[in-house]
């Protein structure tokens, strides 16, 4: 847990997640690259984050899941809040806690901050990358790692989980092709392609969780099968803020993580035939005429959701 910031702003922040997610939204994408700021400034949201992440989880990864589907919104900075709480709600679990922990967060905020208005513009990109784009991809993690210095980053391994998080343990991946076994490195590479896989593009919609959860597992169980066990665990096959669709043929969305990886707290939002529910209702996944049938895809809902209002269900 991060120790208290002498440099970040007196007052308290707002504890509804619906309220802080957006506000700490606004001040990542605010935080310049070049400020010696930049360190305290990020700081602060560390603390607010792990604040709100340890009062209100689900409805944490509910509001972030939520803003994920939206591309407009300012997909870099949301991408950078989901990889921290991810991040942070599983490293207990594994063991991971005092400085690697705050390190470990602290890398996720800030892994892509080399590419951020490119990450921006990607997902809302149609044409095939440019040569250019490339590039500023392969060099993104060294990149960061040296805007970080440059700011007065010292910490040798938040430095290093940037420059090393799209590395692999068989030197496959980039941009060095090193061998990487560090735990912590395992951890923050997978929140980024799972974050990556379920979030939409303008050429294609974003993968279901259970499918990107499934498949990630399984690229990792050689090397890090205990950890990715964790991953799924916690997150839960069908996370806060995603679809599903019933047994009883209702739409829900998923409000609460389950003590069973595939069996989430739902609320049915419209009737067997698609029709919106006036009331919805409160539907316990593991009971089988309403365990959960298949994801459904963000793109098919057509009913909007509120979550003051959902939550008042609860």
């Amino acid at each position: 847990m991060p120790t208290p910031d002498r440099g970040h702003p007196a007052e308290t922040p707002p504890l509804d997640p619906l309220e802080l997610w957006p506000l700490l939204h606004r001040r990542l994408n605010r935080l310049s690259a070049s400020s010696a700021e930049l360190p305290t400034q990020l700081h602060g949201i560390y603390q607010d984050l792990a604040q709100v992440l340890a009062t209100h989880p689900d409805d944490s990864l509910f509001v972030l899941a939520q803003m994920l589907q939206d591309p407009h919104h300012g997909y870099s900075a949301t991408h950078a809040l989901l990889a921290a709480t991810t991040c942070l709600l599983i490293a207990p679990s594994a063991g991971i806690a005092g400085a690697p922990l705050d390190a470990l967060i602290q890398a996720a905020l800030t892994m892509n901050i080399a590419m951020r208005q490119l990450q921006d513009q990607l997902v809302l990109q149609s044409q095939p990358l440019d040569v250019e784009q490339r590039l500023a991809i392969e060099q993104h993690p060294l990149d960061g790692a040296a805007l970080l210095r440059k700011v007065g980053v010292m910490d040798m391994t938040w430095l290093s989980l940037v420059a090393d998080h799209h590395e692999t343990p068989d030197g496959q991946g980039y941009p060095r092709g090193k061998l990487v076994k560090d735990p912590l490195q395992h951890l923050l590479r997978m929140s980024d392609l799972f974050i990556a896989r379920i979030s939409p593009r303008r050429t294609r919609r974003g993968l279901a969780p259970n499918i990107a959860l499934r498949n990630l597992y399984l690229e990792m169980r050689d090397h890090s099968g205990e950890l990715s066990a964790l991953f799924a665990k916690q997150m839960g096959m069908y996370p806060p803020g995603s679809y599903v669709q019933l047994n009883s043929g209702e739409l829900a969305v998923v409000m609460r993580r389950g003590e069973r990886v595939n069996c989430p707290l739902a609320i049915a939002i419209t009737d067997p035939l698609g029709a919106p529910l006036s009331l919805p209702l409160v539907r316990d996944t593991q009971t089988p005429a309403f365990a959960v049938k298949r994801s459904v895809y963000h793109e098919e809902v057509r009913v909007r959701v509120e979550l003051a209002r959902l939550r008042e269900r609860l």
